[in-house]
C-alpha cells in the first residue's frame, strides 16, 4: 500500500485529524523495492490442489437489491475505505492499487485469468476460434449434428429462453434462443463478447451458433419443467409451442445459441469482492485484483452492463483445484437478454445515488442525459449499441460492482491496452462467427466496436503514459558479428501503445528520458524521437559508468529510468523503468511504475 507521507502540522485540526485517520486506517509508509533481482511471477501458483470448497447460493434478484441498496450503504461505515477517501480528498492518500500486480505491474496467469492477445498475439483465425476445443468457427464447433439431441430440462418463460440438451458425445449445453421479436441479437452479442473476452485473457464457455430442428429434438423421460402449478414433466408439446414463433431457415431450422457447459463441479458465483471460504488458494480479495477492476473497461467497450455476481462460475476442477469463469453475455454490446439495451444502460446504475442527490435539488426537473439519447435501431440484429454518446470515464454497469469500484487509473491502463489490441482484422475475424444474415448490420456493429475501442484508447492513454513491453535489447558479440567497431551499447527499447493503436502519429512524439542512481539524476536528460534508448551517460556505456563509482553490490547496479512522452506540447507523467546492469552479462528490466 503506498501512501504519500505529508506534514500535518500546517493542516488545520480537523484536517489533521482527517490526515491522521488516513494513515492509522492505510497502515503507515512503509514500502519494498519497486523491482526484483530474482525471476519476475508470471504465474501466481493458486491451482495447488485442495479440499472441495462448500458450494454457495446467491438468488439473482438479491443479487440486484444487496449491490443497489445495502453495498452502498456499507461503504460509509467501513474505515478503510472513508479513511482512503478522504485521504484522497486532502492529497494524503494514493487510489488503493491492486494487490495481485507482480514488479512489471502485471496481473499473473492463474485460475482468474490467463494472459493472451495482448502478451502473446493470437492470428484472428484464433480469435475466431476462441476457447472452442475444435478447430472451427462454424456449426461443428457446437454440439454433434450426426444424432438427435436429447432435452434434459428447459426455461421456457421469462426473458432469458432455452433449454439443455445433451448430444451423442455425451457432451451437455445450454441453448439459448434471441427473443423472437429481435432474430440474431443476443446470440450475435453473446458470441462476438465470448470471444471478445476470451482473447483478452478471461475463462469463458465454449459459446458458438447453431441451427437445429423441432424433428431432431428428444424429450428426456426425467425432463422437467416449470408450470403454472410447479415442476411437472415436461411434453414435446412444450418444445413445439417455445418454438412456434421462431422464423424458420430454408432448410426448416431454428438459429440458436450453445453454450457448452464448463467442466468441472460448479461451486456458485465467484463474487466481485472479499475471498472464497474453504478456498485456500483464495489469498487476494476479488476487489483487489487487478483483472477484475480492469474488466471494467473492457465491459465499457461491450455495454456489458450486467456484469455482477450472477453472471459468473467458480468450479471445482478434476485437477482439485477452483477455476474462475465469466458467464452469460447476453446483455452485451446492443442486447439486454432478449431485447435491445435502453439508453440508461451504461448511463448509470438502476439506483444511482450520485444522479439521485442530482436530482433532489431540482425537484425531479434535472435533465439526465440519456433523456436526449435517441432509442434508434437501425438493425434489429445490432439493437441499441451507439458509439457518438459513449464516454469511456463515465460507464457504469446496471448493478454497482465492488471490484469496478475500485479501479484506478493504472487498473484502467491496463483494461485500455488489452482493449486496444484487437485489431480492425481481428474485430471482424470475431463478428464475422455470429453470422449475421444482414451485411450492412454487421459492418455497422464492426464500425462501432471500433469507434468505442478507439474512444478507449485515447481516454485512458491521456490519463497513464502509454509506454509498454520495455525489454533490453543488447548488441551481438563481436566474435559473432565480424566487426573491428566497438559494439553497439545496449539499448531499452518499448512500445508507444498510442502510436502502435493508430491513436497518434509516430512523427508527432518525442521520449524524455532521464536516468537516475539512488534517486540521483545519472547524467543529462534526453530527448529522442525513437522508441530506443541506448543505455550509456556521456557516450560511455552504463556498466562501465558504474564499474567507475565502485558499484558492485547487486541492488547498487540498478538504474531507474524515467520514461515521458511529449506529445503536441504536453508532457506525460514519467514511467519509471528499473534495469539491472550487472557486472557481467546482459542488462535487463527488473521492475515499473506508473503514475
Amino acid at each position: 500500500m503506498r501512501i504519500v507521507c505529508r506534514a500535518l502540522s500546517s493542516l488545520s485540526a480537523p484536517l489533521a485529524l482527517a490526515g491522521l485517520l488516513v494513515l492509522v486506517v492505510a497502515g503507515g509508509c512503509g514500502s519494498t523495492r519497486p523491482y526484483t533481482l530474482g525471476p519476475i511471477q508470471t504465474t501466481d501458483p493458486d491451482d495447488r490442489p485442495t479440499d472441495r470448497p462448500e458450494e454457495t447460493m446467491e438468488s439473482m434478484y438479491w443479487d440486484r437489491v444487496d449491490l443497489s441498496v445495502f453495498h452502498q450503504l456499507e461503504k460509509p461505515l467501513n474505515l478503510n475505505w472513508t479513511g482512503r477517501t478522504v485521504g484522497r480528498a486532502l492529497g494524503l492518500a494514493d487510489a488503493d492499487p491492486a494487490d495481485n500486480v507482480n514488479v512489471m505491474d502485471e496481473p499473473p496467469n492463474s485460475s482468474w485469468y490467463k494472459r493472451r492477445h495482448f502478451y502473446d498475439e493470437l492470428s484472428p483465425r484464433e480469435l475466431a476460434i476462441g476457447p472452442n476445443e475444435r478447430d472451427t468457427t462454424g456449426i461443428a464447433a457446437g454440439p454433434s449434428q450426426d444424432a438427435p439431441w436429447t432435452v434434459t430440462s428447459g426455461k421456457f418463460q421469462g426473458a432469458a429462453r432455452g433449454f439443455q440438451i445433451k448430444d451423442e458425445r455425451g457432451d451437455r449445453y445450454l441453448i439459448k434462443l434471441d427473443g423472437p421479436e429481435w432474430p440474431e441479437l443476443t446470440t450475435s452479442a453473446e458470441v462476438i463478447s465470448t470471444k471478445i473476452f476470451y482473447g483478452a485473457g478471461y475463462h469463458v464457455p465454449q459459446n458458438t451458433i447453431t441451427r437445429f430442428a423441432l424433428e431432431q429434438l428428444r424429450v428426456a423421460e426425467d425432463a422437467m419443467v416449470n408450470g403454472a402449478d410447479g415442476r411437472r414433466p415436461m411434453t414435446r408439446e412444450d418444445l413445439r409451442a417455445l418454438l412456434e414463433p421462431y422464423e424458420r431457415g430454408p432448410d426448416g431450422t431454428i438459429r440458436g445459441l450453445a453454450s457448452k457447459f464448463v467442466e468441472g463441479e460448479p461451486l456458485g458465483p465467484i463474487f466481485f469482492r472479499g475471498t472464497r471460504d474453504g478456498d485456500p488458494n483464495d489469498r487476494v480479495r476479488h476487489e483487489q485484483r487487478r483483472e477484475l477492476r480492469g474488466l471494467r473497461v473492457i465491459s465499457s467497450w461491450l455495454n456489458d452492463a450486467d456484469r455482477r455476481h450472477a453472471n459468473t462460475l467458480a468450479v471445482y476442477t478434476d485437477e482439485r483445484y477452483v477455476k474462475h469463469y465469466l458467464l452469460d453475455m447476453g446483455s452485451t454490446l446492443g442486447a439486454n437478454a432478449s431485447q435491445p439495451h435502453r439508453p440508461i444502460y451504461g448511463q448509470a446504475y438502476i439506483i444511482d445515488q450520485r444522479k439521485i442527490l442530482k436530482a433532489i435539488p431540482a425537484l425531479g426537473a434535472y435533465p439526465f442525459p440519456w433523456w436526449d439519447y435517441e432509442w434508434d435501431i437501425p438493425y434489429p440484429a445490432v439493437g441499441y449499441f451507439p458509439a457518438d454518446v459513449f464516454k469511456p470515464g463515465e460507464w457504469v454497469p446496471t448493478y454497482p460492482n465492488p471490484a469496478f469500484e475500485k479501479m484506478t487509473e493504472r487498473d484502467a491502463y491496463w483494461g485500455a491496452k488489452l482493449v486496444m489490441s484487437f485489431s480492425d482484422e481481428d474485430l471482424r475475424a470475431i463478428v464475422e462467427t455470429a453470422r449475421i444474415s444482414n451485411p450492412e448490420a454487421e459492418a455497422h456493429l464492426l464500425d462501432v466496436l471500433q469507434r468505442r475501442r478507439d474512444k478507449i484508447g485515447r481516454y485512458w492513454f491521456d490519463k497513464v503514459n502509454p509506454l509498454d513491453r520495455f525489454s533490453v535489447v543488447a548488441p551481438s558479440p563481436v566474435a559473432e558479428t565480424g566487426a573491428s567497431s566497438p559494439p553497439e551499447p545496449p539499448r531499452l527499447q518499448f512500445d508507444d501503445l498510442a502510436v502502435e493503436g493508430g491513436l497518434a502519429r509516430a512523427e508527432a512524439r518525442t521520449y524524455t528520458a532521464q536516468m537516475h542512481l539512488d534517486d540521483s539524476p545519472l547524467g543529462p536528460a534526453r530527448t529522442t524521437p525513437s522508441p530506443q534508448l541506448p543505455l550509456t551517460v556521456a557516450d560511455a556505456p552504463l556498466s562501465r559508468v558504474l564499474d567507475r563509482r565502485g558499484r558492485t553490490a547487486p541492488h547498487e547496479r540498478v538504474v531507474r529510468v524515467d520514461l515521458r512522452t511529449r506529445h503536441d506540447g504536453t508532457l506525460s507523467d514519467p514511467t519509471r523503468v528499473y534495469v539491472h546492469v550487472p557486472d557481467a552479462g546482459s542488462p535487463r528490466v527488473v521492475g515499473l511504475e506508473r503514475e
